[in-house]
């Protein structure tokens, strides 16, 4: 149970008081025999050593991270073609690539060199397509180089506010000045670029950007286009109400200046998505946080307001008071990143790391219907922070259409915090209490040391942590900054790193155990019935993978349809949808099964060829859904979001009406509808047999599919 909360009220410095481990359970305590160090003892914190993969080097400055994410349909990106083509795989915002700030423009010549250069990168951290560690190479803006690695937006001409929005204020900045952290809108709209382009102590920006890596082009704001900076971009005016039509909304404003005070004099170091403004309009909010400790709330289409005053924070500028007398921090001035984490349900409540005083800080906020305001601020403070810089969730959101984002927390989500002074990584609940802590090991290095962590993002399926690093790896001399991989962590344990794909060897091996099982003929005592349609997969796929014409082998989906008004209405019956063919009697003898007395609709399905099959798996969501939109001719059709056996949202590709996710899913319901067969990842019917590894038995038929090829001399 988790207990002990280490919150405190403002001006109050919270405790943590050690807890006890929960019991283990023995397939846990082995996992943790095996890793190379394990601190457990009495009332102790577990502390990990995490293995990290290096995905990239060669990343001078590097500051914040995040992974792209899945774009929600309805927003801005999916709803343009042309903006969807750069979801698309291996494109500039693949939702499994990872945007990295730098601060290097990488051969874009400079707009202004009295502004900080600099760039946000995409890159492909995919073990199986990386061939080893990317080192980038220092000059982005030619035509060929290693599509593993894009520059997405830089500190240069092309990516000028002027170009998109000529009239703005901030018409002579760019996306990416100075950038120190991104937050992305997955939910219905852009990257979002928290930026110092004159340093800490000057002016900060946070810019939206555009998929080409323009600022935000025919934006909302007039003042602003795409940059929102200094005091420029001020709010001037407020809704009255939220009138209907363009008429009534260019006449509903009036003057009225900020409505908290509070602007960005310093630079920006962190950013956080808020969701849609509070006074109905549906625009997106950011918060920013800056290097002189105050928070602002920024709307896409009004401009800046003030959420927290200067001094919320402590970006921890040489010797600061922590609450146990004044103390060096020894680190530099610059902290790099003041990382945000979002919570929006069943309360909302703004994480800001605080690195001068060791602490978290909790905004508790709430709404006057016009913007977000602070009903309460609490701290969290722990011996274990050490110069906290960054936060993240543990668990993203990644589902809701109103606040997708990886700097928001899902639903009762924990999360990790990010260590700059020793370099370590923390899991604390939302509460306060601490879980677990970290250890980062890099090949060759060791632990990772004192002031090299600079900020962390967590994958959107929660198994990974994107961490950027300062200084050399060893193996790269000449090649500074870093982006590296470690597993995801918790109190009960912790996830290897991504590794390489299979060898070819170990691949075939379990193909061709794949292979034995679509041969096998199925028994009761092998887990057959007690419906099936067939005792083998090869009976309706010979070949195999090709597809019988006897039609004793075809499905048959059967309903009941109203004679009066033709409406269609499921059977609730054991044997439908689907009407296996065959039953078991008493467990044992094979008799014809009965057909539902209600079916008066019966539709024969041949069985399809599995040749090929699995390549549907392994087409990007973004693809199938640019096909759904109308190419200028008024046809389109709707993608089928389903949800596969891991709980994850993805275009369906099997089954009735594409109504499976994944290849594996429909293995399993295969095995489960044609054959009795039930597997860990189908609900299990009444009466079925069990069997011993059937979750690897699916895999490995899986990968027997994947493998699986069209025989010579056959046509397609």
């Amino acid at each position: 149970m988790r207990a002990s909360r280490a919150v405190a009220p403002t001006d109050s410095v919270g405790t943590y008081q050690a807890r006890r481990c929960r019991i283990l359970s023995r397939a846990t305590a082995i996992v943790l025999s095996l890793l190379p160090s394990w601190a457990f003892a009495g009332d102790q914190t577990p502390d990990w050593r995490l293995n990290a993969r290096i995905v990239a080097v060669g990343l001078p400055d590097v500051a914040g991270v995040r992974e792209v994410g899945r774009f929600h349909v309805g927003g801005p990106i999916p709803g343009n073609p042309e903006f969807l083509m750069a979801t698309r795989e291996g494109r500039m915002l693949d939702p499994l690539r990872v945007l990295v700030a730098v601060g290097s423009n990488f051969g874009a010549a400079a707009d202004d060199p009295a502004l900080e250069g600099g760039a946000i990168l995409s890159i492909d951290p995919r073990p199986g397509k990386s061939r080893g560690t990317i080192i980038v190479p220092q000059d982005l803006t030619g035509n060929g180089g290693d599509a593993r690695v894009q520059l997405y937006t830089a500190q240069s001409e092309r990516f000028l506010n002027r170009r998109y929005n000529a009239g703005a204020r901030t018409a002579r900045l760019a996306a990416a000045s100075g950038p120190r952290y991104i937050s992305i809108n997955n939910a219905f709209g852009r990257p979002w670029i928290a930026n110092a382009p004159n340093g800490l102590a000057g002016e900060g920006s946070v810019t939206v950007v555009d998929p080409d890596g323009g600022p935000l082009a025919n934006a909302p704001s007039r003042e602003a286009g795409g940059v929102f900076a200094g005091r420029h971009t001020d709010r001037e005016q407020t809704p009255k109400a939220q009138p209907s039509g363009w008429l009534g909304k260019l006449l509903n404003y009036q003057a009225s200046g900020q409505l908290t005070p509070g602007g960005m004099q310093t630079g920006a170091l962190g950013t956080a998505f808020l969701g849609p403004s509070p006074d109905g309009s549906g625009f997106a909010v950011f918060a920013a946080v800056t290097a002189d400790g105050g928070v602002v709330q920024i709307h896409v289409q009004d401009g800046v307001d003030g959420l927290a005053g200067p001094g919320t924070v402590s970006a921890g500028f040489g010797t600061v008071s922590t609450g146990r007398g004044m103390v060096s921090k020894g680190i530099g001035d610059d902290p790099g990143v003041i990382g945000l984490a979002f919570k929006w349900n069943p309360d909302r409540a703004l994480y800001i790391a605080d690195p001068g005083r060791d602490r978290l800080v909790l905004l508790d906020l709430e709404d006057d219907r016009r913007h977000f305001t602070v009903a309460g601020t609490r701290t969290i403070s722990l011996p274990e922070f050490d110069r906290p810089v960054d936060v993240a969730a543990a668990i993203p959101e990644i589902a809701n259409p109103q606040f997708s984002s990886h700097t928001t927390l899902a639903g009762g989500s924990d999360l990790f915090v990010a260590n700059r002074g020793d370099g370590s990584l923390l899991r604390l609940s939302q509460d306060g209490q601490l879980l677990a802590r970290a250890t980062i090991e890099v090949p060759g290095l060791g632990p990772l040391g004192a002031d090299r962590l600079r900020a962390i993002a967590t994958s959107a399926d929660a198994q990974h942590i994107w961490i950027t690093i300062g200084g050399e790896v060893p193996g790269f001399p000449g090649h500074e900054g870093a982006l590296v991989e470690v597993g995801a962590f918790d109190e009960h344990g912790a996830a290897a790193a991504t590794q390489e794909t299979q060898s070819a060897a170990a691949d075939a091996n379990l193909a061709a155990r794949g292979k034995k099982s679509f041969q096998t003929d199925f028994t009761p005592r092998m887990g057959l019935g007690p419906l099936f349609n067939a005792t083998s997969c090869v009976a309706c796929h010979p070949g195999p993978g090709g597809a019988s014409i006897d039609e004793s082998h075809f499905a048959r989906r059967i309903a009941h349809m109203d004679p009066g008004s033709g409406r269609t209405v499921p059977i609730e019956h054991p044997n439908s949808p689907v009407a296996r063919r065959h039953a078991l009697r008493d467990g044992v003898a094979i008799v014809s099964a009965a057909m539902p007395s209600q079916a008066n609709v019966i539709s024969l399905r041949m069985p399809l060829a599995l040749y090929g099959i699995a390549g549907m798996d392994e087409i990007p969501d973004s693809v199938i859904e640019a096909q759904a939109i109308s190419k200028g001719d008024g046809i389109k059709g709707r993608a089928h979001h389903v949800v596969d056996s891991q709980g994850a949202s993805r275009v369906g590709r099997y089954g009735w009406k594409a109504d499976i996710a994944t290849l594996k899913d429909m293995v399993a319901n295969a095995f489960a509808n044609e054959l009795g067969v039930t597997s860990a990842t189908v609900s299990r019917e009444a009466g079925a047999q069990p069997i011993e590894q059937s979750s690897a038995q699916i895999e490995a038929v899986a990968s027997y599919l994947r493998a699986l090829r069209l025989p010579d001399g056959a046509k397609p």
